[in-house]
């Protein structure tokens, strides 16, 4: 599975690049790291819609551990409104500076939302990025049609 990733170039240029997972998350969708997240743990989650929505996960930079197997809320910043994604901590990787973490979602309603919601803040860091580096006349709508043909094919999907 390829993941987009949005860095810093020695000279101080973003760049937006993919790299190729290592198979242990497959199936997940790679938050950016350059895009707003929270999290709150749920300490009374009666989320049972966990065997429909299991079709993908979350994957996410954090500074603090999380345990597997606890329920937590993400909310995710988008355009005026903050969207909010439930889900059970399957993954924790220690990443030497932050901890990967990877949630598989618990609501059947929101698979096809996050995948759309993570598509929009994948486009969105893609254009700052090349804005950055074209400068800030670049077509929104060129841009967007550029990512959607190199990457969201290699976007996991439900099913």
């Amino acid at each position: 599975m390829a993941q987009a990733n949005h860095t810093g170039s020695p000279a101080g240029a973003c760049q937006y690049s993919v790299t190729i997972d290592d198979g242990l998350l497959s199936g997940f969708i790679h938050h950016p790291s350059a895009f707003p997240l929270s999290y709150k743990r749920l300490w009374f989650n009666k989320d049972n819609d966990s065997e429909n929505a299991q079709a993908i996960g979350l994957c996410f930079r954090s500074e603090k551990y999380l345990k597997p197997g606890i329920s937590i809320e993400i909310s995710i910043p988008l355009r005026g409104e903050v969207q909010k994604f439930r889900g059970k901590v399957v993954l924790v990787r220690n990443m030497d500076d932050h901890f990967e973490i990877g949630i598989w979602l618990t609501q059947a309603a929101d698979v096809h939302r996050a995948r759309i919601v993570e598509q929009i803040c994948h486009i969105e860091t893609y254009l700052r990025t090349k804005k950055h580096q074209e400068g800030p006349f670049v077509s929104n709508e060129r841009v967007a049609e550029e990512w959607v043909s190199k990457y969201a094919a290699a976007f996991p999907s439900a099913g």
